[in-house]
């Protein structure tokens, strides 16, 4: 029997930031939403997985400021070389 491994969703969002050429910041929490729930993404769920994604002053960079860059036209993009994704090791039960 194939034992299947869990992909957490960081691993998800940067594999999904890698492999377009960057995306906007709601675009990253629309589709987290979309990841984990069937309710459609509104404007009441903006703050979707920002302290993961932004991280805070006291406990982590946060996802988006370790591995990713904000470009001078706003979108997010890795700040690694294409095909480069450290990330894939981080497992489900992984805490960022």
């Amino acid at each position: 029997m194939v034992e299947m491994k869990q992909v957490s969703k960081t691993v998800r969002i940067l594999d999904l930031i890698a492999s377009i050429d960057g995306m906007r910041f709601t675009d990253i929490q629309r589709a987290l939403w979309e990841m984990s729930h069937t309710r459609p993404f509104t404007r009441a769920e903006r703050g979707y997985w920002c302290t993961n994604l932004c991280g805070g002053f006291y406990y982590h960079p946060g996802i988006l400021n370790f591995y990713c860059e904000k470009g001078a036209d706003g979108l997010w993009r890795t700040k690694l070389a294409h095909g480069a994704k450290p990330w894939a090791s981080l497992k489900a039960t992984d805490r960022f």
